[in-house]
């Protein structure tokens, strides 16, 4: 068994050998991290990412470090396209009959403007309505890997940034090119995640589903996430950033820990709880985002493949 450390807490890498898990983005900074140590669970786990060999050569690097337990594989999925996640999430349904753990976590951040081949905003599109997606396609694993006193577990990975955001309905896919707007869009896409864990498990509850939702801050960590920032410059700065592993140990212990059975719906950083942005607790605010998002990602009804 290993044991990692949060700023509030530690975390027991328990073995899980018949648990399935799927890591979005899976490949490269926290992903890979988070890889490793569900790995480190004797879980099988699914790499999801654009680049098979880049998932193959982490797999690579993680059994060279003498990870032996757990099984992994690697799937294609490119989250800026709607097309891209239908087709992995019907070869998903395909190779399985049920998923315990689904981490959204892959991300761009910052990135230079443009829009994807759905017509949306990058950020918008890889950080949020990918995964709200994703979500609804494979519920019914999802459902049928939860049970009462172990339910299924859904880890939205956002980040402080929702702290100082705001959704624009009015312009929600029209932004500027300039820099700041970049930031306006990255906020945007991860207060929506934090805001869709709370609509999420309120909507599980009521369907009685044995699914728990969390949204998580990894903390700031040092991956190549910032390296279209003036923060990549800075040395100084990143050298008191988090190291990938301890972003990672934040976002798997939402996937594993025994603390947070029955607490589905929170919102956590350090291993610990934390307030949600009060906008998030407007409910007119995130019903009209649900809305949104349903019409965005052509979905009638988000149980629709239940």
């Amino acid at each position: 068994m290993f044991v990692l450390f949060c700023s509030y807490s530690f975390l027991d890498l328990f073995p899980k050998p018949n648990r399935i898990a799927i890591v979005t983005g899976g490949s490269r900074g926290i992903g890979a991290k988070i890889v490793k140590q569900l790995l480190q669970c004797d879980m099988e786990v699914i790499i999801a990412c654009r680049v098979i060999s880049a998932g193959e050569n982490i797999i690579h690097q993680i059994r060279e470090s003498g990870v032996t337990s757990g099984r992994a594989k690697v799937y294609n999925l490119d989250n800026s396209s709607l097309e891209s996640v239908k087709k992995f999430a019907k070869q998903i349904k395909a190779d399985y009959d049920k998923i315990h753990i689904l981490i959204n976590n892959a991300a761009v951040m910052f990135s230079t403007y443009k829009n994807t081949e759905d017509g949306y905003e990058e950020q918008w599109m890889v950080n949020y309505l990918s995964h709200f997606l994703l979500t609804s396609l494979l519920l019914p694993l999802l459902k049928t890997g939860g049970h009462p006193e172990d339910c299924s577990r859904i880890v939205n990975v956002t980040s402080c940034a929702h702290d100082v955001s705001t959704i624009n309905f009015d312009y929600i896919n029209n932004f500027d090119k300039e820099i700041i707007c970049r930031h306006d869009s990255y906020g945007q896409s991860k207060l929506a995640q934090t805001m869709s864990t709370i609509t999420l498990q309120k909507l599980f509850k009521d369907k009685s589903l044995n699914i728990l939702v969390y949204s998580v801050h990894p903390g700031i960590v040092k991956t190549d996430l910032f390296k279209e920032t003036v923060l990549a410059w800075n040395k100084w700065l990143m050298a008191a950033w988090k190291t990938a592993d301890d972003g990672a140990t934040t976002v798997t212990y939402a996937a594993i820990s025994k603390d947070l059975e029955k607490k589905g719906g929170i919102y956590t950083s350090n291993c610990k709880e934390m307030a949600v942005p009060s906008l998030a607790l407007e409910e007119e605010v995130r019903e009209r985002l649900f809305k949104l998002s349903l019409k965005q990602t052509h979905l009638e009804n988000f149980f629709q493949y239940l």
